[in-house]
């Protein structure tokens, strides 16, 4: 049979060529001598004059969508395209003679996507490739662009590495996530086996017992094997030749100490049961386990889902406690409510009306805990924490009186915000306003790899000993009290007169405060600053020498003067950002700034600071109204008053003085 393939003869627009070239065999790992090189360079796809983020603000684009077009003779049997591609956000198609084979991989990471092209797809003469751009803005990269005359199964086969990952502390089998690139950073298409117990993206395995069998190109590769934020992580660089089975054991240790808190990711869709993204419950049920959660609350859209059989089909029970939840999907926002009894009746998704539609969930028969989901994301017009629903500088917001929520995000993974501070700004003005709500992280990972379930988290204070079997109990007691840690990378504790730690009113105190910060994270990240904020005022800020080791990353002391007035105590450390692809810090979901600056971050919920010793806790706003209603109308009285006020009581004055407009 003649080979289909013929030489490149033409493309659609001329090359911008600036990146180095790439040749065939670093194309195609293992296929060069039947690779057909339709386009050998990385080239900018984009709209001229526009840039998606800043350092895409002086590179050239060589063109909207990607039109090439080859000569080649039908092919009897199926053949491979493999495609390059970077910062890949939307949706964009890929046809060959007008056939719709399917889409790029939507990630932002390194990758090449495989598509098969069936048999008769490819016709003598002129073949046309063409990359369908998105409507709206989306630069990425693509290239270099190949094919080889082979069906999918065995361009992306041709050897084999045998994985092992235990324990290290006692050698049993351990869930975990595999992440496989290139030695310049690409994910790399595979299989793994078996299929029962593995879940496969590009690059990306998670091996619900440990163990896969990878099936790849011959080449020079590197693994990274982990699991989620507790674990350190296991790197190997090798290289495999044809028809070669590596063996390969890891084994990992537990390097973060979470004694007493348990891992949970509050906000987790499937696509089984919300729709959209590409994580079946099965594949969830892996990738909870292979991150560490301990806690997996179930919350797709309007729908009770029990985790219970899926679970025990994959063998994860061991590993986590599934609780039935529902993120109740609105176009007046999100909320999250969990657990929910296995009868109930999902709430009305249709209610706009806040008192109505927040007491609706609070009735669904067995919720405990109502949180709010991203509040400054737009979803159907509506911004929670936006437009003229809310003041971010005094906290009122517009439904203040029926605001009957447990908890609001201030880190969700898979929808960061560019200023990674805005939501705890917005959350402290809430506090000072005088609504007891707690931070929490969670994921809302509709996906495998492009959104990594347990990245965001947080950490609940229960015991931990058994978790498959979790004192729920316990649980929701800790989230009605605040006894809470947010987590994105890093583990911020906090410790006031040794004693009294986050949910406490600390009371009966000295004239000054001993605040002790504890920091904590795996190897693999690094912590670069603590800072100690009471009503939300950056009071103490201190450096924390980076380091590479797992456990504590620093213990900061802070000695302040006993405040005049209550307040409420929080702690947020930061670090730099992971970029690498085993655990890459998403970019924001809706930017509001070009440029991304990628940060963990771990913070406490507050300690209540009783300065008055009177056995209450007094918010800023409660503070303000006090001071009002003693001094009347005597706004020099007042005034002279306030210099022994902090910033937040003299806001929530200013506010009932002035009167005040929603922003």
């Amino acid at each position: 049979m003649p080979h289909p393939f013929r030489l490149l003869t033409a493309s659609a627009f001329v090359l911008s060529l600036g990146p180095c070239p790439v040749d065939a065999a670093d194309a195609v790992p293992g296929s060069a001598s039947s690779a057909l090189v339709l386009s050998p360079r990385t080239q900018h796809l984009g709209k001229a004059g526009s840039w998606e983020w800043e350092h895409y603000k002086d590179k050239p684009v060589d063109a909207e969508r990607l039109d090439i077009s080859f000569t080649a003779q039908p092919n009897a049997t199926a053949c491979t395209l493999h495609l390059w591609q970077r910062d890949v956000k939307l949706n964009w198609p890929v046809f060959l003679n007008n056939k719709k084979l399917g889409n790029l991989t939507t990630a932002e990471t390194p990758l090449e996507t495989v598509l098969e092209i069936p048999p008769g797809t490819l016709v003598e003469g002129e073949n046309k490739l063409c990359i369908e751009a998105p409507p709206s803005l989306d630069d990425i990269e693509i290239g270099p662009v190949s094919i080889t005359h082979q069906p999918l199964v065995a361009a992306i086969g041709g050897a084999s590495v045998k994985v092992g990952v235990t324990n290290k502390a006692d050698g049993s089998p351990l869930p975990c996530r595999l992440t496989l690139t290139r030695r310049d950073g690409t994910l790399q298409p595979l299989r793994a086996e078996p299929a029962a117990q593995v879940t496969t993206r590009v690059g990306v395995v998670y091996a619900a017992q440990g163990q896969a069998l990878l099936s790849i190109p011959p080449g020079d590769y590197v693994l990274h094997a982990g699991r989620g934020f507790e674990w350190g992580v296991e790197r190997r660089e090798f290289t495999v030749k044809r028809g070669e089975t590596l063996d390969m054991q890891l084994a990992l240790n537990r390097e973060v100490d979470t004694t007493g808190w348990i891992a949970t990711d509050s906000h987790i869709h499937t696509l089984t049961h919300s729709g959209h993204g590409d994580a079946t419950i099965e594949d969830r049920m892996r990738t909870i386990a292979g991150e560490g959660i301990e806690l997996a609350i179930a919350t797709d859209h309007n729908h009770h889902t029990d985790y219970g059989p899926a679970a025990a089909s994959t063998g994860t029970t061991p590993y986590f406690t599934g609780v039935r939840g529902n993120e109740v999907t609105t176009k007046a926002g999100h909320f999250n409510a969990f657990p929910v009894d296995a009868a109930a009746t999902p709430p009305n998704q249709q209610e706009l009306d806040w008192a109505k539609l927040i007491p609706s969930i609070r009735a669904t028969p067995g919720v405990k805990v109502v949180t709010l989901n991203h509040p400054r994301d737009l979803h159907s017009g509506f911004i929670p924490f936006g437009g003229m629903m809310f003041n971010p500088k005094t906290g009122k917001h517009r439904h203040a009186s029926v605001l009957d929520i447990d908890a609001v995000e201030v880190i969700t993974s898979a929808a960061m915000q560019s200023d990674v501070h805005l939501l705890y700004r917005d959350w402290f003005a809430l506090l000072n306003r005088g609504h007891r709500i707690s931070a929490i992280a969670s994921s809302d990972s509709h996906d495998v790899n492009r959104f990594i379930l347990g990245q965001g988290r947080t950490y609940v204070a229960t015991d931990d000993a058994n978790p498959a079997n979790l004192k729920l109990d316990e649980v929701w007691r800790s989230y009605k009290e605040g006894r809470l840690l947010v987590s994105l990378g890093l583990l911020t504790q906090i410790k006031v007169n040794d004693r009294y730690t986050v949910g406490d009113l600390a009371t009966k105190l000295g004239e000054h405060l001993k605040v002790q910060v504890t920091v904590s994270g795996p190897s693999w990240v690094t912590a670069d600053k603590v800072g100690l904020y009471a009503n939300g005022i950056l009071i103490g800020e201190m450096p924390i020498s980076s380091h590479h080791k797992g456990g504590v990353k620093g213990v900061v002391n802070f000695e302040v003067e006993k405040p005049a007035h209550d307040v409420h105590l929080v702690a947020i450390a930061t670090g730099p950002g992971i970029t690498e692809p085993f655990w890459e810090i998403p970019r924001p979901y809706q930017p509001s700034s070009k440029t991304f600056i990628p940060k963990v971050i771990g913070s406490t919920n507050p300690v209540w600071i009783d300065a008055d010793d009177d056995g209450q806790f007094h918010s800023a706003y409660a503070i303000a109204q006090a001071l009002v209603h003693r001094e009347g109308g005597d706004g020099v009285k007042l005034k002279e008053m306030l210099k022994g006020y902090d910033e937040a009581v003299r806001t929530q004055v200013q506010s009932l003085q002035g009167g005040e407009a929603v922003e």
